[in-house]
């Protein structure tokens, strides 16, 4: 099948047939198909009147007066009443189909628009419920790229060729129809014409499309450095980097230049090679026509050709209509398979345990557990791992850097799935437990803290919308931040906080985030080196209150340090994604190599053991 006859007829199937509950645009027009419908019968009936006007034009140059000879003289008697009457229907079909073009502009922009609401709206619902390999496989940047620009043109391509697509068939049929009607000899100039026009614009459409994906792709590494820039503001600054950076920027600008450059210029030589076409094809029939009127000598022939040309004008703006809208479904295609790919995509993570299934306890229980980020990768980054921790028990996990140590973390939560083994909570799998159910019982603060635009009062609400003013001031003085929330801050709890927590240093942030972690009120709580920015003091006095106040709740440290968790109930050690030892801070003092070499690096200052 000729390429772009199969990518305009997928993109017909994509946006209308029911391919067994996967991706079509039609479910997305739906709420909105009282305006659609509206919009389509306005185009229809609009595209009606306009046939309908040279053959009332027609109509009266025929009957509108009579032609007769009186001693020998060539004379014309007009029947005015006709010509008014003709006349003034043809004056208010005109005014019916502005009005009717109108509500076609107005319903088309509003399903448009509707269009590319619901579009969005259920992309970035997907998005959200992506497992982190999902993510990592389409990569942020374009994801970004798909949930904006994607959906903008295909909201954009909506509007534009709506209009163009009903009306383009209607008028190309009728106005074909009644110009041979009218003359048949006339309508032999479209036999050679038509054929040329339509060889051309399949070519145009076949070499466009390839560039339109490239524009879609240069949209996705300008999206990703503007948002490494961006994010990454302070370290260029400090390390002079601006240039640096400025000359990235600079290429993939170009590049998206040039393929923007490469695919703009298919549309105008496009436009122009159409024009071209419509001039030829209006100087080929007016010679033709004007010849034939000529040897006929007829005056019912020069009004056919009268009424003729309309029509023709009307069949040769149809064929325009055809062209933008062959390279608008072009431009479409590409954004319309990235967002296809996005909706098809099944996240690896299946929410399908039992509603009645509730995380009651902290207990916590790797069996064997083995895990690779890509399903491609040869070696896995944990291996065979096994460790329990009883609820209410203060755990800590230590490793050098590479060691994995973070990925436990996002196992249990299910931000991805294990690939051997299984990970019990509360004496069940997790696999057991409806998604929202186990996020609900675990808590995370994170190594980076992340503070959100808005006030200290909003950021920690984020944590637990539910939560009183009673339970923020708990909640902060457990994490040893009352004092300074209420005394050092200008407003205390409505005290704003600039983008990032940039007006707060990073032992605030930490101990902030801490703290909206803890207003969850979960059975476990994940410490990933959540006390790196924290004095000794304050870290002693946090991790005192998380033992004396919350009992119940099992809390999980991974340190760097050994200080922050040699006082922990139990310790696990890992080395390249191996569980290396397992014990308290003595135990493993005299038995593990590993945890003895960090011990006496960070807590003494010597040279690691011999070998």
């Amino acid at each position: 099948m000729p390429e772009h006859v199969e990518f305009l007829l997928r993109f017909l199937y994509n946006a209308t047939m029911n391919n067994k509950g996967r991706f079509r645009l039609w479910d997305y027009l739906r709420p909105n198909k009282g305006s659609l419908f509206l919009a389509c019968f306005a185009i229809m009936a609009e595209c009606g009147l306009e046939i309908s006007i040279p053959f009332l034009m027609n109509l009266l140059l025929s009957n509108g007066m009579d032609r007769y000879e009186k001693d020998g003289e060539v004379l014309y008697t007009l029947h005015l009443d006709f010509v008014l009457l003709i006349g003034g229907i043809m004056v208010a079909f005109a005014l019916l189909a502005l009005v009717l073009g109108i509500i076609t502009a107005r319903f088309t922009a509003r399903t448009g628009r509707a269009l590319g609401y619901e579009l969005r709206k259920a992309e970035y619902r997907k998005i959200q419920a992506f497992s982190f390999r999902n993510i990592d496989g389409f990569r942020t940047n374009s994801l970004v790229t798909r949930l904006t620009n994607d959906i903008q043109i295909l909201s954009d391509t909506f509007c534009q060729v709506l209009r163009p697509l009903l009306r383009a068939p209607i008028q190309l049929i009728f106005a074909l129809a009644f110009a041979i009607t009218m003359s048949a000899r006339l309508s032999v100039v479209f036999a050679v014409i038509l054929p040329v026009m339509a060889g051309l614009l399949i070519f145009m459409a076949i070499r466009a499309r390839p560039r339109f994906i490239m524009v879609q792709k240069a949209l996705d590494d300008i999206n990703r450095d503007t948002q490494e820039s961006l994010i990454a503001m302070r370290l260029i600054r400090a390390n002079d980097k601006a240039g640096y950076e400025n000359e990235k920027f600079a290429k993939v600008n170009r590049n998206l230049a040039s393929a923007s450059k490469r695919s703009l210029g298919f549309i105008a030589y496009n436009q122009a090679i159409m024009q071209f076409m419509t001039y030829s094809c209006t100087i080929g029939i007016l010679l033709v026509g004007g010849n034939l009127a000529l040897t006929a000598k007829d005056a019912d022939f020069i009004n056919d050709m009268a009424s003729f040309l309309s029509y023709v004008a009307q069949l040769l703006a149809s064929l325009n209509m055809v062209s933008n809208v062959f390279m608008s479904f072009t431009r479409s295609e590409a954004s319309l398979s990235r967002v296809k790919e996005v909706m098809e995509t099944e996240s690896e993570i299946k929410d399908t345990g039992d509603p009645e299934n509730i995380v009651e306890n902290g207990s916590i229980s790797f069996q064997n557990v083995s895990f690779r980020y890509g399903k491609s990768e040869k070696s896995a980054v944990l291996k065979d791992v096994s460790f329990d921790i009883p609820s209410g028990a203060f755990a800590g996990i230590i490793g050098q850097t590479g060691s994995s140590k973070s990925t436990l973390i996002y196992l249990l939560e299910r931000f991805y799935d294990v690939d051997e083994g299984g990970i019990l909570a509360s004496g069940k799998d997790i696999r057991q437990y409806r998604l929202a159910h186990l996020w609900e019982s675990i808590a995370i603060a994170f190594q980076s803290p992340r503070l959100f635009s808005g006030t200290v009062r909003d950021n920690l609400l984020w944590g637990n919308p539910k939560a009183t003013d009673a339970d923020l001031w708990d909640a902060l003085d457990i994490c040893c931040s009352k004092d300074f929330v209420a005394d050092k801050l200008p407003f205390g709890l409505d005290t704003p906080i600039g983008q990032s927590g940039t007006n707060v240093s990073g032992g605030q942030r930490q101990r902030l985030c801490i703290a909206r972690a803890l207003l969850r009120k979960p059975k476990i709580l994940i410490l990933d080196d959540s006390f790196s920015a924290l004095d000794r003091i304050t870290e002693g006095r946090l991790k005192e209150n998380l033992r004396t106040r919350l009992p119940d709740m099992t809390k999980i440290v991974i340190a760097q340090k050994v200080s922050t968790i040699k006082d922990a109930d139990t310790i696990i050690v890992l080395n390249e994604g191996r569980v290396d030892g397992i014990g308290k801070n003595d135990d493993l003092l005299k038995e593990n190599r590993i945890y003895q070499d960090i011990y006496r690096l960070q807590e003494e200052g010597k040279e690691c053991l011999p070998a």
